[in-house]
């Protein structure tokens, strides 16, 4: 006999809703909109033909129906989520599916992993290279984020990890004596290099020359399409780049890059990496090594590269 079962999605947002009494609350625990919260418990009430919530002007409470199906889910998914434990434990189940930006694999993670596997070799991970959460994306049990400070809190679903200081950087040998310059003016001298697509606030060579004090509004030099090719332009002696420490902590360590200021304001990304996980991993052990890894992993590089200061 065929069961006619409710779509889960829809159940987990009432379970959210109704152990919260707040929209507001579920949405952030379940790391999704709002309105997507709503939409989702009104799908559940057309399923199943009786209104579950009574939406009030602020918050919500459960009518009759509602508070029935709260009784009966809890027990449900305190059933489901005890199934984790011992399904976790068999073979086949060792391995996340990985996926960051180009940028951030390229220059920081991806020669990161031997590590990872070297401590925790019962953790295989498959890894690709993602730029957003389109359609059409590959399915992720973990995918590494760059989003905004607002959107970066902890809940159930994700984790900050990590959030970069911003500098500009360049080769050595197109410096006077390969030295970082002590006088910014001389920044004007130099070929300058930015992403395309007009970046605004920190990423913009218009942002540091306010910053700095200089008179130039608009930046002359290589125009690339995204942080990685910039920043190997920059390797390559092309010019200044705007670099974020993570990224360029490498290649100034091992003397690719250097920080082109001897001094540089004290900059912060706007913008958060976290790690963010699909809704059946929530409390798994392996994905939480994984990502209490890469925020310790982030912390050890960052360490010594503050305000452009070479590590």
């Amino acid at each position: 006999m065929t069961r006619r079962l409710p779509p889960f999605g829809p159940l987990i947002a009432f379970d959210a809703v109704a152990r919260h009494r707040s929209f507001t609350r579920a949405a952030e625990e379940l790391g999704v909109t709002q309105s997507a919260v709503s939409h989702q418990v009104r799908r559940l009430e057309d399923f199943l033909g009786v209104q579950l919530l009574k939406r009030l002007n602020p918050g919500v409470e459960l009518s009759d129906d509602g508070t029935n199906l709260q009784g009966e889910l809890a027990t449900l998914l305190d059933g489901i989520a005890g199934l984790e434990p011992s399904l976790r434990r068999r073979p086949g189940r060792q391995t996340l599916r990985v996926g960051a930006g180009s940028s951030l694999a390229a220059w920081w993670l991806v020669r990161r992993l031997r590590t990872f596997r070297a401590l925790h070799s019962e953790i295989e991970i498959d890894f690709l290279p993602v730029e957003s959460e389109a359609v059409g994306e590959p399915s992720l049990d973990v995918r590494i984020l760059w989003t905004t400070l607002a959107e970066s809190r902890a809940t159930s679903l994700q984790a900050p990890l990590f959030r970069e200081r911003v500098f500009p950087v360049c080769a050595p040998s197109i410096l006077p004596r390969a030295r970082p310059l002590s006088d910014p003016a001389a920044l004007l001298d130099l070929p300058l290099i930015q992403k395309r697509h007009t970046p605004s606030g920190e990423w913009s060579w218009a942002y540091w020359f306010r910053k700095l004090g200089l008179k130039r509004a608009e930046p002359r030099g290589l125009v690339l399409g995204d942080m990685g090719l910039c920043l190997t332009a920059a390797v390559e002696g092309a010019g200044v780049a705007i670099g974020r420490s993570l990224l360029v902590a490498d290649a100034i360590s091992d003397g690719r890059l250097v920080p082109a200021l001897a001094t540089a304001p004290d900059v912060l990304s706007t913008k958060v990496h976290i790690a963010r996980w699909s809704p059946d991993l929530i409390g798994d052990h392996n994905t939480q090594v994984l990502v209490s890894w890469l925020a310790q992993a982030a912390k050890e590089t960052s360490r010594g590269v503050s305000n452009g200061s070479p590590p």
